[in-house]
């Protein structure tokens, strides 16, 4: 603070000293005021990096001379070139860009100036707020992964050589760092190897990457042997190892970090994303998870902004999400609205990658929707045998979509045995449709509810991912003799009173 103070009294004076006299600076005290300045750049660098630029610029512009402008925007750059500090490297881009490459002030070592040059452009596209240049890869299986389409809130881009002696230190912490992480969200890791030796590569894979084993985390082996993606200058790869830090929204949130500090920036990110949660729960809690709750909540946020979706989006589509996670009816609208009025319906500068995911939910959201005629699709039995799912000509159907190992699904299966009286009584069938691969608690589902019709959508002619919004479950669907939806996304309790209320 006393270093920061310091510079700030030294600017303030060096400002009056060139306003009552220009030639203040150029005579005895430029080599105290130079020196003063490199004294104190660490406390500069404290500051925010918006702030340390206006700083910069001041004081470039207060020099007498051109060539004392040229000295002290030098100073600067080559500070903040190399400074610990992460994001102040923007600070050497700005200088870079507005003083020696557009030619307004002359670079004073020519030989060194491809170097000026180099940092400018290797580092440009990847500052931390820049929005993620793209990056598409080849996987270790051939496969070709996007990795601004891959969806996650965090997303950890890790580039590494087999033969770099730092990445034999840094990649060991970070499998650990992996392993470990039990925060909220999930991490897509993206393992970026840097040269073309694909038996290397794998090896390398197999000793280190193989060993990630959380369920929280998603591995991604990638490399571009030909260098066809120009990972090196999007992304400013110069040396390995690079670690950077995406947010959900595909904004850079770190970048040259270590696994400390990659482990540090997650759970500061992670506690924001449990508090959101919290503040979500209490307002739901107490409005109920409805169109209402959301949009007074999400509304006061905006207010709270000034209309600027810029400085919330993470904030925004968190709650989105929120809702869009809680397969009832009320919440679905809830997360709907969410999307059509502050995500589709605002400038907010959103990563088309988010538009594109909002649409296709709003889409999946719209499908088999209260008044249409269900979709039929082609399942299988206990035996394999392939049956319409939609078969039948009771007066109800009830599709029940479930998963194994969900207490949701548990408890909407234990209240459908209750609800079996009443089911009879109106000539409902329900229609179990199981969504897993764990054949051994299906057929211990089948023993519990021998009374309903069991399906399962595990053979190569379903279509029903396709056809029906089963991203959240347990789902309820009620249909009536036409195989019209009555009521979806529904509770047990929700059906039996229209079954109640409802005569056919």
């Amino acid at each position: 603070m006393k270093r920061l103070c310091t510079l700030m009294f030294l600017l303030g004076i060096a400002l009056t000293s060139v306003a009552q006299s220009p030639q203040s600076v150029a005579d005895s005290t430029r080599k105290v005021f130079f020196s003063e300045i490199e004294k104190d750049l660490p406390a500069l660098s404290m500051l925010p990096v918006d702030s340390i630029i206006n700083i910069t610029d001041r004081i470039i512009s207060m020099m007498d001379s051109k060539e004392d402008s040229t000295d002290m925007a030098g100073l600067f750059f080559d500070y903040f070139m190399d400074c610990p500090v992460m994001g102040t490297e923007a600070v050497a881009v700005h200088i870079a860009d507005n003083y020696f490459l557009n030619g307004r002030l002359k670079w004073p070592d020519e030989s060194s100036y491809p170097e000026l040059f180099a940092f400018a452009e290797f580092n440009r596209a990847s500052l931390i707020g820049r929005s993620a240049p793209s990056l598409v890869l080849n996987a270790i299986d051939s496969s070709i992964v996007d990795v601004r389409a891959v969806r996650s809130p965090h997303k950890v881009l890790y580039f590494y050589e087999d033969g770099c002696a730092t990445c034999i230190r840094q990649t060991p912490l970070l499998v650990s760092l992996l392993n470990a992480y039990d925060g909220e969200g999930q991490i897509a890791f993206f393992a970026i190897y840097t040269q073309s030796e694909r038996s290397q590569w794998e090896s390398y894979v197999s000793q280190n990457f193989d060993k990630i084993v959380n369920p929280k985390v998603t591995v991604y082996n990638l490399w571009d042997p030909d260098l066809e993606s120009d990972f090196q200058m999007k992304y400013g790869v110069l040396t390995t190892p690079a670690l950077f830090l995406l947010d959900s929204e595909n904004n850079i949130v770190g970048r040259k970090l270590d696994s400390d500090a990659l482990g540090q920036l997650i759970d500061v990110k992670d506690d924001f994303r449990t508090s959101l949660i919290r503040l979500l729960d209490t307002v739901t809690d107490e409005l109920g998870a409805n169109e209402e709750s959301a949009m007074q909540l999400t509304a006061a946020l905006f207010q709270r902004s000034n209309g600027d979706v810029e400085t919330f989006k993470t904030t925004l589509y968190e709650i989105f999400r929120y809702f869009r996670n809680i397969p009832l009816r009320d919440a679905q609208k809830a997360a709907a609205s969410v999307a059509e009025s502050f995500i589709l319906g605002v400038d907010g500068g959103w990563a088309d990658e988010t538009l594109e995911e909002v649409r296709w939910n709003l889409e999946k959201m719209r499908q088999n929707d209260v008044g249409d005629t269900a979709k039929d699709e082609i399942l299988l039995n206990r035996r394999g045998a392939r049956k319409r799912m939609l078969a039948g000509h009771k007066p109800y159907t009830v599709l029940f979509f479930n998963i194994a190992h969900c207490n949701d699904c548990r408890q909407y299966s234990e209240d459908l045995r209750e609800a079996a009286p009443l089911l009879k009584a109106r000539k409902a069938k329900v229609v179990s449709v199981y969504l897993s691969a764990d054949k051994d608690y299906w057929l211990d589902s089948i023993r519990e509810n021998k009374c309903w019709r069991h399906l399962t959508d595990q053979g190569p002619a379903s279509q029903l991912r396709e056809d029906y919004d089963l991203a959240v479950v347990p789902r309820i669907y009620l249909l009536d003799k036409d195989k019209k939806v009555i009521a979806k996304d529904i509770t047990v309790k929700t059906l039996c009173d229209i079954l109640e209320n409802n005569e056919q």
